[in-house]
Order: structure tokens, then C-alpha cells, then sequence
């Protein structure tokens, strides 16, 4: 017979024959059902009956014999991986229990109230203990928990034994912690059961990386159709394309004991990718990668992957292209045909953004640009926008913004620049460091911070400006300092009153400290020594004078500061009376000229008579604040 072959009972005859079940032992592998047995048997709701573990046996299997029964020693090898993970190996547990019925009336200790939980693939079984201001100690609570605990695995249907160390530990931490505070006073989660977690296969898998960086969505979420990665830059280094390799998965254990099994990765995307000697293979374990030898754009060609960095295209519209985003560090250059005077070689709408771009035709509304190098071999419509370091225009009606520009001829459009040349102006207006026009016709409004300097002037109504302020350096630099300027200024309306406060309470008590000074004399003069309470007050003094001697020294270097900051606006503002206009032509009448001061704000205007002869026009300070325009008929 072998260990859990008989079924007891703690009834006598008479007991059985009696209507009240009290208790029966049995041993089983299924408790739950012969728990359900017992209750109809005995005609009694399952969930009035609990049962008490006794005994437990653990069994397994394999290809050589079955219902092995694990010793000590050999449910230690539960704990190696290797074991567990041998797909024969089978477990089974039997269970000696003494099934009861509950006594709702009987005096039974509190235990806080434990849940069990677990992971999708259920190698991992978590118990969490709810907090509890009921619970008390007592030296049956720790085993009255971990009995609860192996009651709710047997529910489950988790093997008990199974990698379960924690659990022990854990528990008696909480009953530690009850035992010390008298309450467990948060939730408590911890592992009870630890199988061994299946790895899943990686199935082969091939990624376009450098098609990521088609980002069709607008900054309000919308899809923007305009933006079809019709061209895709990478920079040197950058992986293009990654082949990720199948790998197989690992299979695993559950806390049920059950053998899980995984599949084998499919391999479906493996395919011949040719690369040019501007792309580098690189091999791994896990996956192939190419990688960009050099910045540019992925061009894709009959199977073969290269890197180029100029391109030819007829037009960007929408309808062909759409817009490109390419960076503008991406070393691209791209050329643009079309130069059809009835056509757009950039159409309505389209953004354009590359390292170089040339184009021989026209810019459509509403385009915009963005490089370090831009040359427009057509004209540009009033609402297109160019934004480049250096930019060449041939005729410009639009809104170009960078560092060196130079334009054919400018038609109403606005320039922003440091150094700008224009060919020929005939409206327009532009604000720059420098500005050199060749010839300027009419309505032209033209403001710099350093020259101004016309060839020949043919029209009138032109406005020339001085103006320091233009540039974003002096902008920065001019806020900055009045922002200091401001803040001092608010800090220093506090002092006077502040001062004036603490020096009238050093000449109120300074009376009485120069009487207790000289009562300390007397009494040390006579051998006395003077109570502590005489030397507190003039300490008291003393530091009060220092306080004030500290804040009024303060005052003076905020004070100081003003001026210094203040001496720097001033010679922030001097270069107005570097500026210059320079003229080659005579002037003509109906044309102004005018030098902005900063600090304070004022405009000196000069209107300049027909046929007037000065080569160059400067701002002189007087002094006084007194301010005049001079004129010169020779160059300096």
C-alpha cells in the first residue's frame, strides 16, 4: 500500500450515522474536487467546508519510469534549470488534508487578508497581504499565514515546494513588522512561487531605419500628404537597413509544473541586399546591419543601396515629389531644372530643406526653404520664404533671411542679412549689417547698422535708416543690459528707507550706549567686574552699526553698478556715429534719411535736396546732448 492509500476518518460509527459532519481525512491529488464530493455528499454548501494540509508528496515522471517520489535531496533539484527545462519530465502532487467544516461562531485568530495573483504564463505567483489594523501577534501567526498561503496555491492548482523560498522569508518579515508596530500598516507584495520564464522566439525581421524619418504629421497632429520621404537623408555612421536574425526561443516552467513549450522563429524576410562601397556590412550574432559610410541620401536602385549626395530632379510639387526634408547638415545637394518662365520649379506650398540647393526656375506661394546654400535662378512669389547663409537671387519679391545675400534685382520682397548686395532695387525692403545696392529707383526702404552704400540713385521716396538695434547681437546685448539695469534700479528704491530706518535706531539707542560704555569703566576702574547684561547692549549697538555699515556699503556698489551698466548702454549706442551712408551718385529730392538713437530713444532725419553732392553721411554727437548729420563730399 503506498503512503496516502488510505482514507480516514475522525468519526465514529455513531458519529457518521449522525446528521452533523464534523471532519474527515483523505489523501487525493485533486483537493478542490473531493472537497466538492464530500459537500454533496454530506449535503453541504462547498464553501462551508476548509480543509487542513497534513502531507504532501511530490511525484514526477520521465522516459524511464513514472511517479517517482522526490525526497529531500531530490526536490532540490527543482532549483536547477536545466531540470526544470527538460521537456519529458512530468510532476504530479499528492495531498493528505483533513477536510472540516468551518465554525463560523468558534474564536478564531485574524489574519490579514492575502491574495494570490500571477503572470500571464503563471511562472510567477505573487501574494499580496492587505493592509490590516485588526491583525495581532501571536507565535501561531507566521505558520498561520504560510498555511493560508499553500491552501490558496492548492486552489490554484500551484505546486507546493516549488522554488517557494521567499515566501518563508517574506512572511516573517511581516510578522516581524506586525509584531513590532501592532498593525501592518500598508499592503505587502511579494514572489511565493518562482518558475522558470519561457523566452520567446525572434521571429527574422527586416528594418528600413532610414524610412523612420518620414514624419507626415504637422505639429497639430495632422497628416501632412505634402511630406513623402522623396528623398531621405543619413548622416556618416548611421544604420540604413538592419536584417534581424530568427532566433530561437527558451522554453520554460510553470508554477503548475507544467512544460512550456515555444515555437520555432519563422524566417520570411531573408533576401539578397546589394550595397555600393558607400555602405559598410556589418555582422553579428543577432542581426546584419548597413551602416552609411558617408552623409547623404539612401538611394535604392535594382537591389542595391547606395549613399549620394547631389541629386537632379525636374520640379518639387505635390503632385511629383512633395516636400523634402533632407537636414541641412546632410551634405545633399540637389538641382532643380525646371526654369520654365510660365512654370514653379518648387510648386505652391512645398518645404525644401537640404544642404545645398540650386534652382534654375521660379519659387511658387507659400514655399519654403531652408539651407546653408541657396541659388534661385527665376523669381520668388511674394509669400515664398528662403532661409540660408549665403543666398543668390535673380529676382526676389519674397522673404529671404541669412548671413551673405545677394539679389539681381529686388521687387517689394524683404531681405534680412548681415551683408546684402543688390543689383537693382525697385521696392522692397531690407535690413542688414551692410547694404550695397547698385542702383536704387523708388519706394525702397533699407535699414542697416553699419553702411549703407549706393552706386547710382534714380528714384525717390526711398527711406535709408541707421539703426543699431537691427542686428540680433545688439538686440541681445541691449535687452540684456537693461533687464540689469531694470533690476538694480527696483532693488535700489528699497535702500533709502531701509538705511534711513536703521540709522535712526542707531542714534535713538546711541546715548545709552556710550552711558553704559562709560559704566563699565567705572566698575572695572574699581575693580568690579560688570555684569553680562552691560556688555549684551553694547554688543547689540555695535552689531546694529554693523548691519547698517554692511547694507549702506551694498547701496553704493548696486549704486556703482548702475552706472557701469548704464556706461555700457551708452557705449553700446556710440556705434550710430560710426554708421555711415555712402552715395555715389547725386542725390534726389523726396528721399529721407534718418539715425536712430537708443538711449534715449530719438530720431535724427536728414531729407537730402536734387542733385545734391555728398559722397558720405554720418551722425556726430556735440556733446550736451546735442546731435547734427554731417555731410561729406570726399570719401574717408
Amino acid at each position: 500500500m503506498g503512503l496516502f492509500d488510505k482514507i480516514t476518518s475522525s468519526n465514529t460509527d455513531e458519529t457518521t450515522e449522525s446528521s452533523e459532519f464534523k471532519s474527515i481525512i483523505i489523501d487525493t491529488i485533486n483537493v478542490m474536487k473531493e472537497l466538492k464530493n464530500i459537500a454533496v455528499a454530506n449535503h453541504i454548501k462547498p464553501t462551508d467546508l476548509s480543509f487542513k494540509i497534513l502531507k504532501i508528496a511530490t511525484f514526477y515522471s520521465d522516459d524511464k519510469s513514472e511517479d517517482n517520489e522526490m525526497g529531500e535531496e531530490e526536490m532540490k533539484l527543482i532549483l536547477d534549470d536545466a531540470f526544470l527545462l527538460n521537456p519529458i519530465i512530468k510532476f504530479k502532487q499528492r495531498y493528505r488534508v483533513e477536510i472540516f467544516k468551518i465554525e463560523k461562531e468558534e474564536d478564531i485568530d485574524v489574519l490579514p487578508q492575502i491574495t494570490l495573483s500571477g503572470n500571464k504564463s503563471l511562472t510567477k505567483i505573487i501574494a499580496t497581504v492587505a493592509q490590516s489594523h485588526d491583525v495581532k501577534y501571536t507565535s501561531k501567526l507566521e505558520q498561520a499565514m504560510i498555511d493560508d498561503i499553500q491552501i490558496k496555491k492548492i486552489k490554484a492548482g500551484v505546486l507546493l515546494g516549488m522554488r517557494d523560498q521567499n515566501m518563508y522569508k517574506e512572511v516573517k518579515k511581516i510578522v516581524s513588522s506586525i509584531r513590532i508596530n501592532g498593525i501592518l500598516d500598508q499592503a505587502q507584495s511579494f514572489v511565493v512561487c518562482q518558475g522558470v520564464d519561457e523566452v520567446l522566439p525572434i521571429n527574422d525581421d527586416l528594418i528600413y531605419h532610414y524610412k523612420k524619418k518620414i514624419n507626415a504629421k504637422s505639429t497639430d497632429g495632422k497628416v501632412d500628404y505634402s511630406k513623402r520621404g522623396f528623398v531621405l537623408a543619413v548622416e556618416k555612421d548611421e544604420c540604413i537597413v538592419e536584417y534581424i536574425k530568427p532566433q530561437m526561443g527558451i522554453p520554460g516552467r510553470n508554477c503548475r509544473g507544467l512544460f512550456i513549450a515555444v515555437k520555432e522563429p519563422k524566417k520570411t524576410n531573408e533576401t539578397p541586399i546589394g550595397i555600393t562601397a558607400n555602405v559598410v556590412k556589418k555582422e553579428s550574432e543577432t542581426s546584419v546591419k548597413y551602416i552609411a559610410n558617408r552623409g547623404g541620401y539612401v538611394n535604392f536602385d535594382k537591389g542595391t543601396f547606395d549613399i549620394q549626395d547631389q541629386m537632379e530632379i525636374n520640379e518639387i510639387s505635390f503632385r511629383s515629389t512633395g516636400s523634402i526634408d533632407a537636414n541641412i547638415t546632410s551634405n545633399i545637394k540637389i538641382n532643380i531644372k525646371e526654369k520654365d518662365i510660365l512654370k514653379d520649379a518648387i510648386g505652391a506650398g512645398m518645404s525644401v530643406e537640404t544642404t545645398e540647393l540650386v534652382v534654375q526656375g521660379n519659387i511658387g506661394s507659400g514655399a519654403k526653404i531652408k539651407a546653408k546654400i541657396v541659388e534661385i535662378g527665376g523669381q520668388t512669389h511674394q509669400s515664398a520664404y528662403i532661409e540660408s547663409d549665403k543666398i543668390t537671387i535673380a529676382v526676389h519679391r519674397g522673404e529671404a533671411n541669412g548671413r551673405e545675400i545677394e539679389i539681381d534685382r529686388l521687387e517689394g520682397g524683404k531681405v534680412i542679412g548681415d551683408v546684402v548686395h543688390v543689383k537693382q532695387m525697385i521696392g522692397g525692403e531690407i535690413i542688414a549689417k551692410i547694404v550695397k545696392i547698385d542702383v536704387l529707383i523708388s519706394n525702397g526702404k533699407i535699414t542697416a547698422s553699419e553702411i549703407i552704400e549706393i552706386q547710382e540713385l534714380k528714384g525717390n521716396n526711398n527711406k535709408l535708416f541707421i539703426d543699431p538695434s537691427v542686428t540680433k547681437e545688439f538686440n541681445e546685448q541691449i535687452l540684456s543690459i537693461n533687464k540689469k539695469i531694470s533690476v538694480l534700479e527696483e532693488e535700489l528704491k528699497a535702500y533709502p528707507k531701509q538705511l534711513g530706518a536703521k540709522k535712526d535706531t542707531i542714534e535713538k539707542n546711541k546715548p545709552t550706549a556710550e552711558m553704559v560704555k562709560t559704566k563699565i569703566l567705572e566698575l572695572k576702574k574699581n575693580g568690579v567686574e560688570p555684569p553680562i547684561t552691560l556688555f549684551a547692549k553694547v554688543k547689540d549697538f555695535q552689531e546694529k552699526v554693523v548691519e547698517y555699515n554692511a547694507l549702506l556699503q551694498t547701496y553704493k556698489d548696486k549704486k556703482e553698478e548702475l552706472h557701469e551698466f548704464r556706461n555700457s548702454l551708452n557705449q553700446v549706442q556710440t556705434k550710430v556715429f560710426t554708421a555711415k551712408i555712402i552715395n555715389h551718385s547725386p542725390w534726389k529730392e523726396f528721399n529721407e534719411i534718418k539715425f536712430k538713437l537708443i538711449s534715449p530713444p530719438r530720431d535724427i532725419t536728414y531729407n537730402p535736396k536734387e542733385r545734391e553732392i555728398a559722397r558720405e553721411i554720418m551722425l556726430k554727437d556735440s556733446g550736451n546732448g546735442e546731435y547734427k548729420i554731417t555731410r561729406s563730399m570726399e570719401y574717408s
